[in-house]
């Protein structure tokens, strides 16, 4: 069974192909991300939200006795999702790190996303005390830190 159709077209680059260039992009900023964010290197993993139905999925990473809290939230509904409520480990501002949205045609002239940043208040969810309102973008990855 072939799935040509689902490769990535590498040659693409050399050709400067507006989707392949914006793709490579993606990854390589997701990948240093990862590489300057402790809590997506450290050991503490804990699903906080799943929801099949709205095909939501959100978890807490951090690190072992140092904290560096971090929440991941994909979300792979076709549409946008607005006032989306999800449980944070601590009350007040989280920045919004990463938004999968801005890569769509970089940069995204309408990107949908939080403004790069979140106000946790004190409304328990998902076993924790805090929790905020969220603007998902369609098919996307979004990331938030103190």
């Amino acid at each position: 069974m072939s799935h040509h159709d689902l490769m990535l077209n590498w040659a693409g680059l050399d050709r400067g192909d507006k989707q392949m260039l914006d793709h490579v992009r993606f990854t390589r900023e997701l990948l240093v991300m990862r590489r300057n964010t402790p809590g997506l290197r450290g050991q503490g993993f804990r699903t906080v939200h799943a929801h099949d139905q709205n095909r939501v999925l959100v978890f807490h990473r951090w690190v072992e006795g140092e904290g560096h809290d971090v929440i991941v939230v994909v979300h792979l509904a076709p549409f946008n999702r607005f006032g989306y409520r999800i449980g944070f480990p601590g009350g007040g501002e989280w920045r919004e790190i990463f938004n999968s949205d801005v890569y769509e045609h970089w940069v995204n002239p309408v990107v949908i996303g939080n403004g790069g940043r979140v106000v946790a208040d004190p409304h328990s969810l998902d076993d924790f005390g805090h929790s905020a309102a969220l603007v998902l973008p369609a098919n996307s990855l979004l990331i938030f830190a103190r």
